[in-house]
């Protein structure tokens, strides 16, 4: 296993640029995964290591060895592809143990080889399929014949470029469970592209969220997801999404309000110690729907609101509320009987607000 270091690393096609100044160091045996929307740069991140493309400014290393005009043959890597990229004219058992039988790879006996394949399969669950060829198979089975196929090698780094984002919810979960586990007992350095939250949260030792091909921040799960460092993150991380309202720090006697067009909502001692380098003034104030319970009666510190509309699931109501400018969510027991149109009161738990400087435009 191998560091994975980008320093600087800028891309352009044309005169789009896709990344911009990228740097961030990928250490042995770590799970690290890329993430962001689509078009943040992370398949052509994965794919400038790779090797795949070789046109680009600033350095990559893996391990101690600067990347600039090594062969993608060269780079002891192994990647899985969105795409699958599977040979059409082999068997599953084939495309799988490709890699192995390459004039470049480790020799070994033709019985090891289909040990190392059988292994593969089965974690994946297509070990029936090894006599199919790609034509015969689902798109979840193709996608895991290209993640066995990658998974079959020992190499320094392995490149995943969303591998199981095709398959269907029950099987993703199964997989993820499956990569997580192997990435442990392989202690081989990974790094991941996927535009799933949970699945960065779920599988990664750190996360690195890309934006218009810039990085926005570096962390652990519980950081990305606990502190987020900017109004884009809250935004990407969790479902429902985090509430974004844009108001004003206001002073008023000994108390310090969030005060928007809709809602004033009192600060508490510990939320300003957090704030106390932030000036008063315009601000952007984030809350996630779980920190904020709707009541069907008025309560102290409560505010007043009219429900929009309700998504009923097992154990709870997410209730959502128009305040003009957006429509933010709230979280209501199974049990509460709400419906468009009826008055609502809203608890915004503030010892769980976030406070962001704007940098994108909130829609309903």
């Amino acid at each position: 296993m191998a560091t994975v270091r980008l320093d600087r690393v800028s891309k352009s096609f044309g005169q789009v640029k896709a990344l911009a100044d990228v740097s961030f160091e990928c250490g042995e045996g770590e799970f690290f995964t890329l993430f962001g929307p689509s078009g943040a740069g992370k398949t052509t991140t994965l794919e400038l290591i790779a090797g795949i493309n070789d046109r680009y400014h600033g350095d990559i290393y893996i391990g101690d060895r600067r990347m600039r005009g090594v062969p993608l043959q060269e780079r002891d890597i192994a990647m899985a592809f969105e795409n699958y990229a599977l040979y059409p004219h082999m068997t599953v058992e084939e495309n799988i143990g490709f890699p192995l039988r390459s004039p470049r790879a480790v020799s070994r006996t033709e019985a090891e080889i289909n040990t190392r394949v059988r292994e593969a399969a089965d974690q994946l669950g297509i070990g029936q399929l090894l006599d199919r060829n790609p034509v015969q198979l689902s798109g979840g089975q193709k996608q895991r014949v290209s993640l066995a196929r990658a998974l079959v090698r020992e190499p320094e780094v392995f490149l995943l470029d969303e591998p199981i984002a095709h398959l269907d919810a029950k099987l993703r979960a199964a997989a993820r469970a499956n990569l997580k586990d192997i990435a442990h007992r392989i202690g081989t350095t990974i790094i991941y592209v996927t535009h799933d939250y949970r699945e960065a949260l779920g599988m990664s030792d750190r996360i690195c969220v890309l934006r218009e091909g810039k990085v926005e921040q570096i962390g652990t799960p519980r950081e990305i997801y606990g502190n987020p460092e900017s109004d884009f993150v809250a935004h990407l991380i969790g479902d429902p999404v985090t509430n974004l309202i844009d108001g004003e720090l206001v002073v008023d006697g000994d108390t310090l309000w969030f005060r928007s067009s809709a809602i004033s909502i009192p600060l508490t001692e510990g939320t300003k110690a957090r704030l106390k380098d932030r000036p008063t003034g315009v601000v952007r104030f984030g809350i996630r729907p779980k920190d904020v319970k709707a009541h069907v009666e008025e309560a102290d510190g409560s505010v007043p609101m009219t429900v929009f509309s309700v998504e009923r699931s097992v154990d709870t109501n997410l209730i959502h509320i128009d305040i003009g400018p957006t429509i933010i969510a709230a979280m209501a027991p199974e049990r509460t009987a709400l419906r468009a149109g009826d008055p609502v009161w809203l608890d915004f738990d503030a010892d769980n607000a976030m406070f962001f400087d704007s940098t994108f435009e909130i829609s309903k």
